[in-house]
């Protein structure tokens, strides 16, 4: 905040300035019949001496600075409008001309705008905000074309009170709304919800979603009673591309390159011969495997040079001549490379004082290659104005190569002098496939005067697979002599898994089916709008794993660097068949709902209640005297919701409104299991009696639209949420896992500001956002009896939410000459401190470091329709780090990397470097 305050200051200072002129003409071209101010209009000032031309800025305005005294014509030009003519007299001061435009044909404009508008222009998108009945925010496709983000989920980071959890390559995957985490919301495509290719969980990874492909990205902050309840946090929604009323095509291509790579090589690991199911999975549950059933293959490693990334896009569309048949089909295919470095410090609670002592240090660098593909169409047939169908499909596709080594030094083991000790190296190569499809036939129908219906038959399936993922694990050190040397002992394969093989793979299959019926009487002179209707969800879900271990033979232990060298031997030849990770999840909800909305004076009301029934039933592989092996679930939860909005006039509205929301548990959660995750840093336990979240949501806003794409937004909003549902460390005898529990009751409230000021070419868009939130949950503290024995004690500690930021903010600085074509952009995103893990033990939770991002693009037409642009991410090389808020002193500090003696203790960094791309884009 200290950074962010003092720049906005220096640039709204500079745009004022940039705004004044002493001499010339100056003045705003506006549509006479709507007042709003008319972008790109071409305006010519000249006489017989002198000659002046221009366009009008994002505002509408224009200036002639300096302009000689004497008598001029202007003349304004815009597609759509008539030419405007006029004299005027300059004499050494400034003239202020306000000039509006008639529109050539006033029917088909009103046609147009109540029709088919453009919901990719920055426009529909603030009409979209202004219009809606709820709280929420958008982003339009125009923005994020000229934005330096390619995925949606990066794009998530530019909404106001949002902020991002990041992948392994330093990209954003899941958003955090408000400071409620990922697990508070859904993610909807064209307002269908979709499943999860997550093998544990609901939340969808929003790094799957190519931005390209977007008309516009909508984000409910509330959420209405003819929606689903699961959005304590709120819901994401992707508005797809839509048939435009006149044939489109558009096109672009980039290649691109990570900073980390100029300076890192870059490994790959061959999946020649690698199965696509486990042993067990192709031969049944009672195969016994061989060594023949598994390829040393993905540890043949290769190391060179990355090659370049590349992205790519097309899109066309159109409708027919008569106008009813709409078509439209795009394809996205981007092709990513990361060499990325971590250091991450596992600690333990000690004892004695009940401080974090550290027990190994992990450096780890990955070389990460993503494949992303998105492609989806949609047809619909307008019989007339009150029949219409629509069938749209959708696949994303999100390829992932993964090399990972890591060298893990314990602190403990053998560590007399820092340098010295056991060290564990660890190879891993993986190859991860997600895949989301959506298939949604949809039909609105025009049933009597003022009575509507619309319906929805969804079918739509996420799934994952990890085929054999590989690890090779080796054990070394080094040993202090009597003459105070360091002897490299002999690198060994790991006596208990010198080679480890997995096999992940899970499918959520939904089948849905919407319906709602719309009615409009008038009551006592007032139009009103009365909705019912309801949905049916079948979801089956189906989770996969197995595992196998391969140990070395007791007289070829010694590792030369070979594994086909080595002779190993199976330990585990019927796999892993009593994983928790193989169950099967049924889940059916069924919703109805009643709402109605009217309008008095200048007051809309929208008020109504949801009530959801759940029922969920699940058979795990764990073994059958395991509590928890099968269990059934039903509950029903009676969703009420008001939405009040005031309009004072056309420009502004007040809204207050209130919305009760539940959270379902994640599937994988609620299961019994304790297992290791090679993606966490602590085994997880599963918490059969983990129970639903349920909330209650307050906001209040102020919004106001003066002109053009200038916008402010002001509001404050408060939850409260019963048994919130977070992970948590817990401590099982010797060891320490990660397991999700209930936590009484939180509260979470905060304000939002979010602003957009346009003068001529220069723009600036910011947003802040303060959230405090708080629980309270039991922690462990160690203490010594009186007879000296050391046990635990309960005590409670108040904390914020897990993820939750207090302060977040985004500052752009926008440029955009339309006669040019020319655009740019310098984003800056600042994501205070947040709880990453909680911790079981007092005053020990792992909290993620405050950081500032800073990413550049820039676009500019080089020939007619087409354009050459550039986008640079991570300007400032900004890494990932986290902390234990505990002093930490010279012991604590001795001979462990990063700390510093008297500040918190540091537990981990990760560092992703720059990213860059340069491409063409084609619009016709």
């Amino acid at each position: 905040m200290k950074l962010f305050l003092p720049l906005l200051i220096f640039i709204m200072s500079g745009i004022c300035a940039l705004a004044q002129t002493t001499t010339g003409v100056r003045g705003t071209v506006t549509d006479k019949q709507t007042g709003q101010p008319l972008t790109g209009a071409a305006v010519k000032l000249k006489n017989e001496h002198y000659t002046a031309s221009g366009t009008t800025g994002l505002d509408g305005s224009f200036v002639f600075r300096d302009v000689p005294a004497g008598d001029y014509e202007i003349k304004v030009k815009d597609l759509g409008h008539h030419e405007v003519e006029k004299k005027i007299h300059c004499e050494g001061q400034v003239n202020t001309l306000n000039i509006e435009m008639e529109s050539k044909d006033v029917a088909l404009k009103t046609l147009t705008v109540t029709g088919k508008g453009d919901k990719g222009s920055e426009k529909s998108a603030l009409k979209t905000v202004q219009k809606a009945d709820m709280v929420l925010n958008a982003v339009s496709a125009a923005a994020i074309q000229v934005s330096p983000d390619i995925t949606i989920a990066n794009v998530m980071q530019r909404v106001s009170g949002v902020s991002l959890e990041r992948s392994n390559n330093g990209d954003g995957q899941y958003a955090i709304i408000r400071g409620m985490d990922k697990r508070y919301q859904y993610t909807l495509i064209n307002g269908i919800k979709i499943p999860s290719p997550d093998n544990k969980n609901r939340y969808v990874p929003l790094d799957i979603f190519p931005a390209d492909l977007v008309d516009r990205l909508e984000v409910y902050k509330a959420i209405t009673p003819n929606m689903e309840g699961d959005a304590i946090g709120g819901a994401t929604n992707m508005v797809m591309k839509d048939a435009p009323k006149h044939f489109m095509l558009n096109a672009n291509a980039a290649i691109g390159y990570a900073q980390t790579l100029f300076d890192n090589d870059f490994t790959r690991f061959s999946r020649s011969g690698s199965a696509k199911t486990s042993p067990r999975l192709r031969n049944g549950n009672t195969y016994e495997a061989h060594l023949s059933d598994f390829t040393n293959n993905p540890l043949h490693l290769n190391t060179g040079k990355a090659p370049v990334a590349s992205v790519f896009g097309i899109s066309a569309g159109g409708r027919s001549k008569n106008g009813k048949l709409g078509a439209i089909a795009g394809i996205s295919y981007q092709n990513t490379y990361r060499s990325n470095q971590s250091l991450f410090l596992q600690t333990e609670v000690d004892k004695n004082n009940n401080d974090p002592a550290f027990t190994a240090a992990k450096n780890r660098q990955y070389s990460i290659q993503q494949q992303r593909a998105g492609m989806h169409a949609k047809v619909d047939y307008q019989f007339n104005d009150d029949q219409q169908l629509s069938l749209y499909a959708a696949y994303m596709n999100l390829g992932q190569n993964l090399f990972r080594f890591s060298s893990d030094t314990s602190l403990e083991l053998g560590r007399t002098v820092p340098g010295s000790g056991r060290v564990s190296n660890n190879y891993r190569s993986e190859r991860s496939v997600q895949q989301i499809s959506n298939f949604t036939l949809q039909g609105k129908h025009k049933l009597a005067d003022h009575l509507h219906m619309d319906w929805s038959a969804v079918y739509s399936k996420a799934t994952a697979n990890v085929p054999d993922r590989t690890e090779l694990n080796v054990n070394t050190g080094v040993t202090p002599q009597k003459d105070n040397s360091l002897k490299q002992e002999p690198v060994l394969l790991d006596a208990l898994g010198g080679v480890t093989h997995e096999w992940a793979r899970n499918s959520d299959q939904d089948k849905s089916g919407y319906l709602n019926f719309v009615y409009t009487p008038k009551i006592g002179g007032i139009k009103t709008e009365i909705s019912v209707g309801g949905m049916y969800r079948n979801k089956q879900r189906h989770s996969y794993y197995d595992q196998y271990t391969l140990r070395p033979d007791s007289t070829t232990q010694h590792f030369n660097g070979d594994i086909d060298a080595h002779k190993l031997t199976l330990f585990n030849r019927l796999g892993a068949s009593d994983d928790a990770l193989n169950y099967d999840f049924t889940e059916n909800v069924g919703a109805y709902y009643g709402q109605v909305k009217f309008q008095i004076g200048r007051l809309q009301t929208l008020a109504g209640v949801r009530v959801e029934h759940t029922k969920a039933f699940w058979e795990s592989a764990v073994p059958s005297n395991v509590e928890g092996k099968t269990g059934t679930i039903k509950y029903v939860d009676v969703l009420p919701g008001i939405h009040f909005k005031y309009m004072p006039d056309s420009k502004r509205n007040i809204r207050l409104s209130y919305y009760s929301a539940i959270s379902r548990p994640g599937f994988y959660e609620t299961i019994p299991h304790r297992g290791g995750d090679p993606d966490q840093d602590y085994d997880e336990v599963g918490n059969p009696f983990l129970k639903r979240s349920s909330s209650d949501n307050f906001d209040l806003r102020y919004e106001y639209f003066p002109k053009a794409l200038d916008e402010l937004l002001a509001g404050v909003f408060y939850k409260r949420i019963k048994d919130p549902i977070e992970s948590a460390l817990v401590q099982n005898g010797r060891s320490i896992n990660l397991m999700s529990g209930n936590f009484g009751t939180a509260t979470n409230y905060g304000f939002e500001l979010e602003a957009a000021k346009y003068i001529r070419k220069f723009g600036i868009r910011l947003n802040y956002t303060y959230t405090n939130s708080s629980i309270t949950s039991n922690k462990m503290q160690w203490y010594r009896e009186d007879n000296g024995n050391i046990t635990q004690k309960t005590v409670s500690q108040e904390r914020p939410l897990q993820g939750q930021s207090k302060h977040i903010g985004n500052l752009s600085l926008l440029y955009k000459d339309a006669h040019a074509g020319f655009d740019a952009q310098l984003a800056m995103v600042y994501t205070g401190e947040r709880i990453d893990i909680v911790s079981q033990f007092h005053n020990n939770d792992i909290w993620q470091k405050g950081f500032v991002q800073l990413d550049f693009s820039a676009e500019k037409r080089i020939w007619k329709k087409l354009y050459a642009y550039a986008k640079v991410g991570n300007l400032l090389n900004t890494p990932y780090e986290l902390f234990i808020k505990s002093p930490n002193t010279e012991k604590s500090a001795a001979g462990v990397p990063e700390q510093v003696v008297g500040k918190n203790l540091f537990v981990r960094k990760n560092t992703y470097g720059q990213t860059y791309l340069l491409g063409l884009r084609f619009k016709l």
